[in-house]
C-alpha cells in the first residue's frame, strides 16, 4: 500500500528516524511492493490479502441474517489467525457484525483487533469517525497522511477507505475503512511490540 505522505506539519515528528526517503524507493514487505513516495500527490496502496480460513465464530445471536453476517465478516478477517483467535461477540447498534481476534501469527502482526461489518456508508464513516477519536493521531510511517485516503494495488484509480495511526494509551494503532467490503477495522500493538512500522507493513500486506 502506498499511502498519501501528508503534508509537514510543524506540531508533528516523524514517526522512524530516516524514514525520509528522497525519490520513490520501493521496499518489498511479505512479496508485497510498497512505494514510499516523497511527493505530496500520493496516496498508500494495499494489495489485498488473503482472508484467513482459521477464524471461527461463537454466534453472537440466533437470528440467520446476524448469523450470515457473521459469517461474512469472518470470511473477510486477514490471514494469520490461529484457529479459535477470532470470535464473534456482541455486535454495536450500528452494525451488522463484529468480531473480537487475539494475537495474529503472521511476523509484527497486532496483538488485538477488531473487526465491523457495516450496511450503510453512512454508519461505516460514524464507526470510522469513532474509532480515530479514541487515539492520538500521528503521521503513518513513511510521513504518510494520517487520516487520508488508501488505495489498493489491484485497483489504483479507486479510493478503497481511510487509513489512520495514531496512539492509544502510548501504543501504536493502526484504523482503516474498506468501501467495497464495509468493514471498519482497528489492529493494536502491545507493550512487546510490534513497533509502529512493523505493525504498519503488516497492514500493508493484509488489508
Amino acid at each position: 500500500m502506498d499511502p498519501r505522505p501528508a503534508r509537514r506539519q510543524r506540531d508533528l515528528k516523524p514517526l522512524i528516524a530516516g524514514a525520509a526517503v528522497v525519490g520513490a524507493v520501493a521496499v518489498i514487505v511479505g512479496g508485497v511492493v510498497l512505494w514510499w513516495p516523497s511527493a505530496d500527490d500520493t496516496e498508500p496502496h494495499s494489495s489485498a490479502g488473503e482472508t484467513s480460513s482459521a477464524a471461527t465464530g461463537s454466534a453472537g445471536g440466533s437470528e440467520p441474517a446476524q448469523d450470515a453476517e457473521q459469517a461474512q465478516l469472518l470470511r473477510l478477517v486477514p490471514r494469520g489467525y490461529p484457529p479459535g483467535a477470532c470470535k464473534t461477540t456482541a455486535t454495536p447498534e450500528n452494525a451488522l457484525a463484529q468480531v473480537d481476534c487475539d494475537r495474529n501469527n503472521d511476523p509484527d502482526g497486532p496483538v488485538s483487533a477488531n473487526y465491523r461489518l457495516f450496511g450503510e456508508k453512512a454508519a461505516l464513516q460514524a464507526e470510522f469517525d469513532a474509532a480515530i477519536a479514541t487515539a492520538s493521531r500521528v503521521n503513518c510511517p513513511g510521513n504518510i497522511q494520517s487520516p487520508g485516503p488508501w488505495r489498493r494495488n489491484a485497483t489504483p484509480d479507486r479510493v478503497s477507505g481511510q487509513l489512520f495511526c495514531g496512539l492509544q494509551d502510548g501504543k501504536p494503532i493502526v484504523v482503516w475503512s474498506d468501501e467495497p467490503r464495509m468493514t471498519v477495522s482497528a489492529v493494536r500493538a502491545g507493550a512487546d511490540g510490534p513497533t509502529f512500522p512493523q505493525l504498519y507493513a503488516w497492514w500493508s500486506s493484509h488489508s
